[in-house]
């Protein structure tokens, strides 16, 4: 018995380090294998392995800007140290989401995160769909989730109608949220859901201690989720002790345990000349990179602020200065290992990879690539075998 739990165990330890495309073929090998690829243990096993792999993937989005609205997500395989290190193949992630329900194709989509290899795609769709996907592209499996029916905006406010949401994992219930608010413009109410995967239910929240009407939602590149929270960096109008109105810079985040909101102050910029501020993560902490470009010599330099204890406003320090750069058009965030990925100025569709200890910047060239399609978006991905349950699950 002893020899026989020996050998289970360091067959697990062996089949934990396959990718998924491996455990998928092997399911079929006996029934023991099926039934442990589907244990929730070796599950988050498997994904711990594959987090702890140093060169991780990259989702990027893709948009065509020949005329067209056709959005690509594609798979950066991480490269490898050989002499073909720096020829990424991309794989077309892109799929048609067709269900007994509905039938479309991205419109403008906003991937919230990668969780556990879980992608969250909402945003606008054609046909007559209102909702979000959670797909897992390893597993090829994606569940549909209508949104909750709410009021209709008067005429006047259909278009100024602001809906912003975020992904994220409850760790206390080991559970999956969604959370949508939707403001229809001054005078109207704001209203805020959340999306519970376990229930595969909506629920509304009522009282909210942070007046989210003077809040600005930026854009989709401006949001990021860290360890049970979710952040937007945000505008938000203020009115001073006489009563003028000003606009100042903020962090809103939402905690997925205690689904409650909480609003987090900026470092001091005030005496660094940049023409953009990223809002990113860097080693597991929240981070600004500033990017000034030089006109003349179109030299690009980046200072990396970090927020050093998790929601402490006093722990922000500027840890980095890279560059001066050339050819950098602008920065795409950091990668799981700390390596800086930077949009580079040819053809806006080039990625470069900086390493900031060494200082080595690798440039990323794609094979069978679109020229017309212009790279928007990169987030960190790794695979995993979650999976989802309950209605309107589709395997393709």
């Amino acid at each position: 018995m002893r020899g026989n739990n020996l050998a289970v165990e360091l067959l697990e330890n062996i089949l934990v380090r396959l990718p998924v495309k491996s455990i998928i073929r092997f399911k079929c090998v006996e029934k023991s294998w099926f039934s442990l690829f589907q244990n929730p243990s070796f599950i988050a096993k498997h994904h711990r392995h594959r987090c702890s792999i140093t060169n991780p993937s990259f989702l990027i989005m893709s948009q065509d800007y020949s005329g067209g609205d056709i959005i690509i997500m594609s798979l950066l395989h991480p490269p490898h140290n050989d002499v073909d290190d720096t020829q990424v193949q991309i794989v077309d992630m892109n799929i048609r989401f067709d269900t007994n329900l509905i039938s479309m194709r991205f419109l403008r989509p906003n991937i919230c995160t990668c969780i556990n290899g879980i992608i969250c795609v909402g945003g606008s769709f054609s046909g007559d769909f209102d909702g979000f996907f959670l797909w897992n592209p390893a597993i090829r499996q994606y569940k549909v989730v209508p949104y909750p029916t709410l009021p209709y905006p008067p005429a006047l406010h259909v278009f100024n109608t602001d809906i912003n949401f975020a992904f994220g994992y409850d760790h206390n219930s080991n559970d999956y949220k969604v959370v949508r608010i939707v403001n229809y413009g001054r005078d109207y109410n704001i209203f805020v859901h959340v999306y519970t995967l376990s229930t595969d239910s909506w629920r509304q929240k009522i009282n909210i201690a942070i007046d989210l009407s003077n809040i600005t939602f930026l854009s989709t590149f401006d949001e990021k989720y860290l360890n049970g929270v979710y952040y937007w960096f945000c505008i938000l109008k203020n009115t001073d002790k006489h009563g003028r109105v000003f606009n100042c810079e903020v962090i809103l985040s939402f905690d997925m345990t205690n689904e409650v909101f909480r609003m987090l102050s900026l470092p001091e910029f005030r005496n660094v000349p940049h023409h953009i501020k990223s809002f990113a993560l860097f080693n597991e902490c929240l981070a600004f990179i500033l990017f000034n470009k030089r006109r003349t010599t179109m030299e690009a330099n980046l200072e990396i602020w970090v927020m050093c204890e998790s929601g402490v406003q006093e722990s922000w320090t500027k840890q980095l200065v890279v560059g001066p750069l050339l050819g950098v058009r602008n920065p795409l965030g950091f990668a799981k290992n700390g390596e800086l990925l930077l949009l580079v100025c040819d053809d806006e569709q080039t990625i470069a990879v900086y390493n900031i200890g060494s200082q080595e910047i690798k440039i990323l060239q794609f094979r069978d690539f679109p020229n017309s399609f212009k790279t928007s978006e990169a987030i960190s991905y790794v695979e995993s075998l979650v999976s989802f349950k309950g209605d309107n699950v589709v395997q393709y």
